[in-house]
């Protein structure tokens, strides 16, 4: 309702700024003060206003899209009164002036008349070609606005779609390593206190983005509830930059990294081996590594990614489109080590 007010006054101002062109061009013509030929601007203008009302009502049932034999017609009539309308508005400044006996006669016969037509015809031309633009402006901007909607939708149904995938996945990677663990009660007790943590962390949907601080924190407690399972066989390094730690990052970036390496890198060999996770701040933004010792793969052979990684990559695609990215390094002996750059996103506020 607001917008549409605000239309309704830029109408009504266009309008004056028009009685005043046009009091100021009849002055200059008759050689008289602009005030005084202004209240003729204005029952010309005025009368030109109201008449274009019915216009920009004709617009809206006329669509421009529709464009036929029966648009032109109409059209062509609608302006044909409008001119006439706007050429009878001229009879009011002989009722002003108190000449209206054979006012009618006189403008019939007047000189200005094919002038004051033409005038009519083009201000309906104005009138109806502006209101067709004005239309069309807001269409796009409605369809902008649709898609723009359609996208978020869209991508919030992704994100909900592939965390019901992540979840389920790790809660029954977490349920199995302790299993491993119910021979040492103890162990096993402190294995669920940490798993208890961790299903807090991942259990709240509302959240989609967290500090790199808790994310850190979960997947060090994720380490430590594997390396009860895995005991010595596991080994890990973890290494952040204060600053990087004060970002903010999706919810469960590291973890699927984590568990890949641990899968892949550590539990297939009998001496175990070392995770190494480290966040940097850069040029390009924040940049996160997840890399294992263990026998990595030749150039360009990829071991399977899981789905925890697969979905890594469909989320970080949703969420920041080519902002990030995902490179993976390996090579025969060398182990593995996935890469992520991720946009470096200051908390609300710049608080850490």
């Amino acid at each position: 309702m607001a917008g549409r007010g605000r239309g309704w006054i830029a109408y009504a101002l266009a309008w004056i700024a028009a009685a005043a062109v046009w009091a100021l061009a009849a002055a200059s013509s008759a050689h008289q003060s602009p005030v005084s030929t202004f209240p003729f601007g204005a029952m010309a203008m005025g009368a030109a206003a109201l008449m274009g009302v019915g216009v920009l009502r004709l617009t809206g049932a006329l669509h421009w899209q529709e464009r036929g034999p029966r648009f032109y017609a109409i059209h062509a009539g609608c302006l044909v009164l409008y001119a006439l309308g706007y050429a009878a508005s001229f009879l009011l400044f002989d009722a002003l002036r108190g000449q209206s006996a054979g006012a009618l006669g006189r403008l019939v016969h007047s000189p200005i008349l094919g002038w004051t037509l033409m005038m009519g015809s083009w201000l309906y031309l104005i009138v109806a070609g502006l209101s067709y633009a004005v239309r069309a402006q807001q269409r796009l901007l409605r369809a902008v606005a649709a898609e723009s909607r359609a996208q978020a939708l869209l991508r919030e149904s992704q994100l909900a779609a592939l965390r019901a995938r992540l979840n389920p996945h790790f809660f029954f990677n977490a349920l199995h390593a302790v299993s491993a663990l119910l021979p040492d009660p103890g162990a096993a007790d402190e294995a669920l206190d940490r798993l208890g943590r961790l299903l807090r962390y991942t259990l709240d949907e509302r959240v989609t983005d967290v500090l790199l601080a808790d994310e850190w924190a979960f997947v060090r407690d994720y380490l430590e509830l594997e390396q009860l399972r895995l005991g010595d066989r596991l080994r890990s390094r973890l290494s952040a930059q204060p600053a990087a730690l004060a970002t903010r990052v999706p919810i469960l970036v590291l973890q699927p990294l984590v568990e890949n390496a641990i899968r892949h890198g550590i539990v297939q060999r009998i001496q175990g081996g070392t995770v190494e996770v480290r966040a940097n701040l850069n040029g390009q933004g924040l940049e996160l590594s997840v890399a294992d010792d263990g026998p990595g793969a030749p150039a360009g052979e990829q071991r399977s990614n899981g789905t925890g990684l697969a979905s890594l990559r469909q989320r970080l695609d949703a969420l920041h489109g080519e902002k990030a990215s995902m490179r993976i390094d390996t090579a025969p002996g060398a182990g593995y080590r996935v890469t992520l750059l991720l946009p470096a996103e200051a908390p609300p506020g710049g608080g850490t």
